[in-house]
């Protein structure tokens, strides 16, 4: 039974190889550089986050600029750490836009940001 279990994991890890390869290579082919906006549909916060030559430029919510303790520019994601704890993680989608996550004060945000043109 347990060479069963083991054969089916097996058999599935081989099978999600490509899918998990395939991600992995758009993401470290992935273009952060620009100016990433989005607005929350909850709470209709503007978000605004300017990336060039690989670095965190500016983080602006609702116009007001963010104080940033500390960012990284990773070819699967962007973190950055805002100077009072809360947290933003952004990582791409399949169709250019890319996710916003931000945690802060035991609540957490999502919505989609764009490039702008």
């Amino acid at each position: 039974m347990a060479a069963s279990v083991l054969r089916r994991t097996l058999l599935v890890s081989i099978a999600l190889f490509p899918l998990i390869s395939l991600s992995a290579a758009s993401a470290a082919d992935f273009n952060w550089n620009g100016v990433w906006a989005g607005t929350n549909p909850k709470n209709k916060r503007e978000t605004v986050i300017t990336i060039a030559k690989g670095k965190v430029v500016s983080w602006h919510s609702n116009g007001t600029a963010q104080p940033i303790d500390a960012a990284e520019v990773k070819p699967d994601h962007v973190g950055i750490r805002h100077k009072e704890g809360a947290t933003v993680w952004i990582t791409p989608n399949k169709d250019g836009s890319v996710s916003y996550t931000w945690s802060g004060n035991g609540q957490q945000a999502r919505h989609k940001l764009s490039r702008r043109s």
